[in-house]
């Protein structure tokens, strides 16, 4: 994911094949998956190790053989847990791309899903049917990553009714209530905050205005973004900045100074002292690091 934007704008698969097929290994203590979204839909499968990920305001401990599911839309993201490494992989698709026009299929099961309205469960647990049906159809999709068989597009398409499938035959639908309109609206303003601080992050950002651009009082709005994001609006901010910097710094013939100034901070100790925090060196050595010049 491009650091400059929380709401992923790649593309994923192709035009006429939107499907990405994607494996992530973090080491032990490594941030595992920060906070974003993108209207297509996801299948997430944690393959070695555990970790805690959080879709919307819901948290799920997953662990290597279990599965999540994520709705087009939805913020999530994830952290570690007891600080252990974790290997999983991603299925991220365009739900259009499996829908037709006026099948039994399309209005009773995939049409619904894409608009929020049926809601597949979002963790299958290990060790139950649900989940060894879904993991084992993933893994052999995800084993297409790489493949140049030019059946590729229908053993995509097939095997993604395949996961559906599995939902419907187990009536494997979330019995929770869908998100009030409330929580909705909630979430939709987040994001535009959001994507607010992506479009004005080198300059400075205040408590107020961030509030404002929610439509919100300054206490609830940092209530509300710290119980999506896991982090204060500030923290937020100063961890984008440093990893703006960071790629400045490493794709760039840019200065230290320079790097600190491009990205909002106005106190070069502070930006250093931030630097440090984040990346276990300063940002004169991570440049060194990383191929900067000079």
């Amino acid at each position: 994911m491009d650091i400059h934007h929380l709401r992923e704008n790649r593309r994923h698969g192709s035009p006429g094949v939107p499907v990405g097929l994607y494996r992530m290994e973090r080491a032990a203590g490594d941030p595992i998956l920060d906070n974003h979204w993108h209207e297509e839909a996801e299948f997430l499968a944690v393959e070695s190790g555990e970790a805690v990920f959080q879709i919307g305001l819901s948290t799920y401990e997953v662990r290597a053989g279990e599965v999540l599911f994520i709705p087009g839309g939805e913020l999530h993201g994830g952290y570690a847990l007891n600080g252990a490494a974790c290997t999983y992989a991603a299925l991220v698709f365009d739900m259009e791309w499996l829908l037709s026009h006026g099948d039994s299929a399309t209005l009773q099961v995939l049409e619904p899903i894409r608009r929020g309205r049926l809601l597949p469960e979002p963790h299958a647990v290990k060790d139950t049917e649900l989940a060894s049906a879904l993991y084992s159809h993933l893994e052999r999709l995800l084993s297409l990553e790489h493949s140049d068989d030019p059946a590729k597009p229908l053993r995509l398409k097939a095997g993604l009714y395949e996961l559906f499938a599995e939902y419907v035959s187990r009536d494997a639908f979330s019995r929770s209530e869908p998100r009030s309109p409330l929580d909705a609206h909630t979430q939709e303003r987040l994001k535009a905050v959001l994507t607010y601080i992506d479009t004005h992050y080198a300059r400075k950002l205040t408590i107020k205005e961030l509030a404002h651009e929610a439509g919100m009082s300054e206490g609830h709005f940092t209530r509300v973004f710290k119980s999506f994001m896991r982090k204060t609006p500030v923290e937020y901010i100063n961890l984008l900045r440093i990893r703006i910097a960071a790629a400045l710094l490493a794709e760039r013939k840019t200065s230290v100074g320079e790097a600190a100034l491009e990205t909002g901070f106005d106190n070069f100790s502070y930006f250093c002292k931030i630097f440090r925090t984040v990346y276990q060196c300063t940002p004169s050595e991570y440049r060194q690091r990383n191929g900067g010049q000079g």
